[in-house]
């Protein structure tokens, strides 16, 4: 789901699209990976409040004063940034005059931005502990107004460095520490320039960035705060595991009706955020959304369309998989609440957060001594709040504050499913802190493309040590299809998501009608393809769709399977050769383009190689668990 703040988006163009993506950033960047909710009985839940009362919060919750002491404190400094702003202001019109002009602005950039990043952090933490508080959401709207302000500054900024001729620029670029400290930040400025339009346009763009955010925001509101379920995310997810088929039948159904009641508002919003897309692509000249889209990475579209069509010329993996779950759990028909219950017994259904602390260390530590002494800052120092409670959102994510620490939020519920989110998100985490450590702000900042990557393999690397290291073929058999779930969930399903978002845009950018009907028969149409014969498409399924956040941050999904395709194949290559290479991957951070950065440390995803290897590994795991199985 870049920096600080999450800023996953380099900005697409100078005044629009840079607005939106640092008010979006801080929900956008890290995977917010789905977490679903399940419903418990009474009994289950005095066990639940049993186990909560041994659980030392104090360890186990982010220190949020380590930002600002208090809400005080916070608004004496938004009310100084807001000041501070000033100085950059003087710059306008003169930015270019020199390269000590263009180096002091730059500067004094980095450092408001710095500010702004921990600002908005603050109130992004605060806001996903505290989701039914309006306290917050109103000091998002504060900080929302000042960022208008500030980036405003930067769009004049950035509007006088982009009129300048190839000549002028070149000649900027060619001092070394101007290009080594914002080389990368003045090539995105450079390369939105063929998009740029006249000024009255630009600024009539950039006064609707707030409106253009709405979908999201709204959705926002109604999955947090207005849908109504009967359980907490954890307790969701624990009833679509469980081996009783009612119960995980009744939470899937509690959980989809609360989408359908309010599918065609939903409905409205997705489209709502596609038409957006379409008219800022349009109007700018670029080729699709699409294309604008992976243009802030410099991604080519051949590399999606290539994702999709690599994965869809190898369904047949999926539907083995599918089917071997029918046979396993006896079913008649596998239907979406059959998918994530595990196919064999649970070889550890109490891993608690110790336990998974431990390990973490143990399957991360081919990463070396480097690696692991940042995980156990991470453990140590409050890093993460682990736990859900009612008044926290669901899923995980990692938000990153530069010259601060990484900062995780996890549902953790004692599976080796969250002992796998955790690895996951600390593998943002790392990478964001040795990045932080070894880069520059404006080159600090990983691409989301890349950052998948980076946590992947932390997932990859868990699994690895797991199955090599079981004792019996129960254990294997139960690892193995954890880590058979991680490929399909995130090479699999998230390229069938990138598959539909690519299709109902494409519907708009060709005038074709859509609506909640139209929306439902294409999700159902994806699931029957990548699912195969086996798998039943019910009615409620086709509102599946609706829950997926990621959809309104556009084009993002897609990423997950490239990272993991990545992750997949940097694990195997640690293994095999240590983690030289791969540290020094994480050490680039932004420094340079991410197909770049992934081609210098060996691995090329303009090629379909990573992918079909991928492909490959999770093939034979479902050779040798329907191998074991059968013994």
């Amino acid at each position: 789901m870049n920096k600080k703040l999450v800023k996953l988006i380099i900005p697409l163009c100078i005044f629009i699209l840079f607005a939106v993506i640092l008010l979006q950033k801080a929900n956008n960047r890290y995977n917010k990976t789905e977490v679903i909710e399940a419903m418990v009985n009474n009994e289950e839940e005095n066990d639940k409040i049993d186990n909560k009362s041994k659980i030392d919060y104090s360890q186990t919750s982010w220190n949020l004063q380590n930002l600002y002491k208090s809400e005080d404190e916070w608004n004496n400094e938004l009310k100084k940034f807001t000041s501070d702003t000033r100085e950059l202001k003087n710059y306008v019109g003169k930015v270019t005059k020199s390269k000590t002009h263009l180096s002091f602005a730059l500067d004094i950039k980095e450092k408001l931005d710095i500010r702004l990043d921990k600002l908005y952090g603050y109130v992004k933490l605060n806001q996903d502990i505290n989701k039914n508080s309006y306290k917050y959401i109103d000091m998002k709207e504060k900080i929302n107004r000042v960022y208008k302000e500030y980036s405003n500054i930067c769009s004049n900024l950035e509007l006088e460095i982009l009129k300048l001729s190839d000549k002028e620029y070149n000649k900027f670029m060619d001092d070394k520490k101007l290009n080594k400290n914002y080389g990368m930040y003045l090539k995105e400025i450079r390369r939105s320039k063929d998009y740029y339009l006249d000024e009255n346009s630009e600024r009539l763009l950039s006064n609707t960035s707030s409106i253009s955010s709405l979908p999201g925001q709204v959705y926002e509101l109604f999955k947090n705060m207005d849908k109504k379920t009967n359980f907490n995310s954890a307790e969701y997810k624990t009833a679509l595991e469980s081996s009783d088929r009612n119960e995980r039948k009744s939470a899937y159904q509690n959980e989809f009706i609360a989408y359908n009641d309010n599918i065609n508002t939903l409905s409205g919003l997705l489209i709502g955020q596609v038409k957006k897309n379409v008219f800022y692509s349009s109007e700018r000249g670029y080729k699709s959304s699409l294309d604008m889209y992976l243009k802030s990475d410099d991604i080519d579209e051949k590399v999606y369309n290539k994702l999709i069509d690599t994965v869809n010329d190898n369904l047949g993996s999926l539907h083995k998989y599918v089917s071997l779950r029918k046979k396993v759990l006896n079913l008649d028909k596998v239907y979406y609440y059959d998918m994530f219950t595990p196919m064999v017994e649970v070889v550890d259904d109490n891993l608690t957060y110790d336990k998974a602390q431990g390990i973490i260390y143990a399957a991360l530590s081919p990463l070396g001594k480097e690696y692991g002494d940042v995980i156990y800052k991470a453990f140590n120092e409050k890093w993460i709040d682990a736990f859900a409670n009612d008044n926290k959102v669901s899923g995980a994510y990692c938000l990153s504050i530069y010259g601060n620490h990484p900062y995780v939020l996890l549902n953790y519920n004692n599976s080796l499913g969250s002992v796998s989110t955790l690895a996951h998100e600390l593998g943002h985490a790392v990478y964001e802190y040795m990045s932080s450590k070894n880069q520059n702000y404006f080159n600090s900042n990983p691409s989301i493309f890349t950052h998948e990557v980076a946590s992947t393999t932390n997932e990859a690397l868990l699994y690895e040590m797991l199955i090599k290291n079981a004792e019996n073929d129960q254990q294997k058999s139960y690892y193995i299809t954890q880590y058979l779930d991680l490929i399909k969930d995130t090479l699999y399903v998230q390229t069938m998501y990138a598959e539909f978002e690519k299709t109902i845009h494409e519907l708009v950018e060709n005038n074709k009608s859509i609506n909640a009907l139209v929306l439902d028969d294409i999700w159902g149409q994806l699931l029957t393809k990548y699912y195969g014969k086996d798998y039943e498409l019910d009615q409620l399924a086709k509102v599946g769709w609706s829950r997926i956040p990621h959809f309104y941050n556009s084009f993002y999904v897609y990423k997950y399977a490239t990272g993991c395709s990545a992750g997949v194949s940097f694990a195997e290559d640690i293994l095999k050769n240590g983690s030289d290479n791969y540290i020094n991957f994480l050490k680039k951070g932004g420094s340079d383009y991410p197909i770049q950065v992934l081609k210098d440390a060996g691995v090329n995803l303009t090629s379909t190689k990573p992918i079909e290897d991928t492909i490959n590994k999770f093939d034979s795991l479902v050779k040798e668990l329907d191998q074991l199985v059968g013994k």
